[in-house]
């Protein structure tokens, strides 16, 4: 079978930088071998919409009119990996600025945006909003292992790959609705997907509409104390 534009599959990769070293991977062993092991990831094949953006350009590309099972290598030039390193991605902001101590290869968000902090001097800290691997020529080894033709995987997918997170879901004559965790309320990155996510999510055939909805339960209180008991009538509280 033939991968295609818009076609939901399973891959394994290993992304490398031109001297060899592993940045990325989805499995385990790679990971520990090569020292870049994350507890807090899931590892194993992982689900990408082809054509979508789900991994970086070029290895989007090469994936199209491959078949499923194929093993495939590509080299990456930087314009269609991570993007070129711009100068004007670069910027000194005031320490005073940030609410918390900083230090040179620290990770900052300001402004929505989020940079590593090159070095400090004169109460200035140099911040570079580039990619880490912004102009990086990179490497891929990768096999597609199957193609996944379930709808209810293929919206899982379209919501982790925007959110990083599994979110519950069920779908129901043609629509499709998502339970929003509570401390999504003010996660800016949320507020931005929504509109992808719907987008995405009606280009699965079937799928006609798309509702976000919050839960909040009541939760049950607990007694400090237990109750007392009256005393039966006719009878006298004892000390």
């Amino acid at each position: 079978m033939v991968v295609q534009k818009g076609d939901f599959i399973k891959l394994s990769y290993t992304g490398k930088l031109e001297n060899g070293t592993v940045f990325d991977t989805t499995d385990a062993n790679v990971a520990k071998e090569n020292a870049i092991y994350n507890e807090q990831a899931s590892y194993g094949p992982e689900t990408v919409v082809v054509g979508k953006g789900f991994v970086v350009a070029g290895l989007d590309e090469d994936l199209i009119g491959k078949d499923v099972g194929e093993k495939g290598t590509v080299t990456i030039a930087p314009e269609k990996g991570f993007g070129l390193r711009r100068i004007d991605q670069i910027e000194t902001i005031p320490v005073k600025k940030f609410k918390e101590p900083v230090r040179p290869g620290v990770r900052v968000n300001v402004g929505g945006r989020t940079g590593t902090v090159e070095s400090i001097a004169g109460g200035r800290a140099r911040v570079n909003f580039n990619s880490p691997l912004a102009g990086e020529t990179l490497s891929y080894e990768y096999t597609i292992e199957s193609q996944i033709e379930d709808r209810d995987e293929k919206v899982a997918a379209i919501l982790r790959m925007y959110t990083g997170k599994d979110m519950e879901h069920k779908i129901e004559d043609g629509r499709v609705i998502v339970e929003v965790p509570k401390d999504f309320q003010f996660n800016q990155r949320w507020l931005l997907a929504k509109g992808a996510i719907a987008a995405q999510l009606q280009e699965l055939e079937g799928i006609e509409e798309v509702v976000f909805q919050e839960t909040y339960k009541k939760e049950e209180k607990t007694e400090a104390f237990a109750p007392v008991e009256a005393p039966a009538e006719g009878e006298e509280k004892k000390e």
